[in-house]
C-alpha cells in the first residue's frame, strides 16, 4: 500500500469500482441496500434480506473478493456477509431497489409526460384513494418511466413495503429458485410487499413459465390489495408473446 491508503479506503475504492461494473438498475437493486461496517481490515456486510444476501453473495461478491486481494493482498483482511438483524441503521420498511435521486421534483414533465406523470402522483399519494392498479407505463427508451416507477415508490416507501425490480432480474430469481428447488421462498418473498413495481416487462416475451408465475403473483398482490406498477417499451397490445391474460 504505497499510497498510504487506509484499508477502509480501500474498501470504499473497491466497491466503487464494482459500481463502475455494473449498470444502474444493477446497482440500485444490489449494492445501495447494503450496510457496511469497516474496521481496520474487519469489513462486515449487511445485506436488509436473505434474498439480497443471497444474489450477492453469489453474483457480486467474488468480483468484490478479487478487488481487495488485489488492493491489500490475499489472506490480509477479513470479510463478511450477513443479513441485518436489527434496524439501528436502515429503514424498518422495505425500500428494496430504489434510488434516492430519481424522485418526482428531479422529474423533467413535458407534453409528452403529462399524463403520466399525473397518474403516477395520484398512485403514490395514497391518500388519493387512486385506482390505477395495476398502473401501466410506457414509452421509449430515455422517456422517464424507470424515474417514474422509482418516484411512486420513493413516495409510497414512507409508509409501505416497496420493491423495485426489472422483469430481468426477476426471470433470474425465478431460474434461480426452480434449479434450487425453492420455490416456496421465492413466491413468499415476492408476494409479501405492499407495492411492487417491475420495470421493462416486455423481456418476459416468449418466457411461458415465468409469465405462468408472475400471472398467480399479480393476482394474489392485488387479492390483498397491493399495489403493482409496470412498465414497458410499447402499450400492451403490441407485447408480442405475453399472455393475453396477463395483457388483459
Amino acid at each position: 500500500m504505497s499510497n498510504k491508503l487506509s484499508t477502509v479506503n480501500i474498501f470504499n475504492q473497491s466497491v466503487k469500482e464494482l459500481e463502475r461494473s455494473m449498470n444502474a438498475p444493477e446497482y440500485n437493486s444490489w449494492v445501495r441496500p447494503l450496510e457496511f461496517d469497516l474496521k481496520e481490515n474487519n469489513f462486515n456486510i449487511y445485506a436488509p434480506n436473505e434474498f439480497i444476501e443471497n444474489f450477492f453473495r453469489e453474483k457480486y461478491l467474488p468480483k468484490l473478493m478479487n478487488l481487495l486481494e488485489n488492493s491489500i493482498g490475499r489472506n490480509r483482511f477479513i470479510l463478511n456477509l450477513a443479513v441485518q438483524q436489527t434496524t439501528n441503521h436502515i429503514s424498518s420498511y422495505d425500500r428494496t431497489g430504489l434510488n434516492d435521486n430519481y424522485i418526482f421534483e428531479s422529474f423533467v414533465e413535458g407534453k409528452s409526460n403529462q399524463i403520466a406523470l399525473a397518474a403516477a402522483k395520484q398512485v403514490a399519494d395514497q391518500a388519493s384513494g387512486s385506482k390505477y392498479n395495476p398502473l401501466f407505463l410506457y414509452g421509449g427508451v430515455g422517456l422517464g418511466k424507470t424515474h417514474l416507477l422509482n418516484s411512486i415508490g420513493y413516495e409510497m416507501s414512507k409508509n409501505k413495503k416497496v420493491m423495485f425490480i426489472s422483469a430481468e432480474r426477476f426471470m433470474y430469481q425465478f431460474v434461480k429458485s426452480i434449479k434450487s428447488n425453492d420455490m416456496v421462498k421465492f413466491k413468499e418473498y415476492f408476494r409479501n410487499t405492499d407495492v411492487l413495481l417491475i420495470d421493462d416487462i416486455q423481456f418476459m416475451n416468449g418466457k411461458e413459465a415465468m409469465q405462468e408465475e408472475f400471472f398467480h403473483t399479480f393476482n394474489a398482490l392485488l387479492d390483498k390489495e397491493s399495489q403493482i406498477i409496470v412498465s414497458a417499451d410499447r402499450p400492451p397490445n403490441k407485447l408480442s408473446r405475453i399472455q393475453e391474460r396477463i395483457k388483459s
